[in-house]
């Protein structure tokens, strides 16, 4: 890669200034005297304290680099800036002009920032609450009706009147028990419900509203103060 300085003339040699080495230059590039219009924007350039910067790449994928580093390092773009002329009077480049002093170049070079914010929607997480579960152990009153069989033996005495037998006179005995129930209570556990702590996701859409600012420059054309005396250099824009 070989950088061309805007003074240089032939290989090796320095010229008179740099307009004559822009010209040789764009000699070197078009060839012969017919330059095409675009010459004449960078004859300007360097006119209002522009430098010009040439470099030879070996091929596409270096053009591109070459070009985002001086974009990077704050190029600018000729038909942008020639735009910008045009809209303070410029219609070509004038060989009669003088250059630009360094007030003049600091003049047309004051910056007023175009500024627009721009809206940037982000996310984050916040706790919004959340569900706490225990088990714990209850007991409740309960009553159950039970029926219940009692047996009880009974004695009865009746009269009679009746020969007595040999059996009626001997001895004997008879035991009868009595019985009865009771209740007999057991107690058997089921599960009968289950709780299930689970957590689940939800999306949903919700629309941002706010105002971005920003700046906007407004070029206004003023009328030149007629002063003969005053030496202004040529397509000088209104500071």
């Amino acid at each position: 890669m070989r950088r061309r300085g805007l003074t240089e003339t032939g290989e090796d040699g320095l010229h008179d200034g740099p307009i004559s080495g822009i010209e040789h230059f764009f000699k070197r590039l078009f060839g012969g005297s017919d330059e095409p219009e675009e010459v004449g924007h960078y004859h300007e350039a360097v006119r209002r304290g522009g430098a010009l910067l040439s470099v030879d790449v070996s091929d596409e994928i270096a053009v591109e680099r070459v070009r985002d580093a001086l974009y990077a390092a704050g190029a600018v773009d000729i038909d942008s800036r020639v735009a910008q002329w045009r809209g303070t009077g410029y219609t070509g480049h004038d060989r009669n002009a003088p250059t630009y002093t360094a007030d003049e170049i600091a003049a047309e070079r004051q910056a007023f920032p175009v500024v627009q914010e721009t809206l940037e929607v982000g996310k984050r997480e916040v706790q919004t609450g959340g569900v706490r579960v225990y088990s714990r152990v209850t007991e409740t009153p309960v009553s159950e009706s039970v029926n219940l069989r009692e047996e009880r033996a009974t004695i009865e005495r009746r009269a009679v009147d009746r020969p007595a037998t040999a059996a009626d006179l001997k001895e004997g005995s008879v035991e009868i028990r009595e019985t009865q129930e009771q209740p007999v209570v057991a107690k058997t556990a089921r599960v009968v419900e289950e709780v299930v702590v689970a957590k689940e996701a939800l999306t949903r859409t919700e629309t941002v509203n706010d105002t971005v600012r920003g700046t906007k420059v407004d070029v206004e054309r003023t009328d030149g103060a007629d002063d003969s005396a005053a030496a202004q250099p040529a397509n000088k824009p209104p500071l």
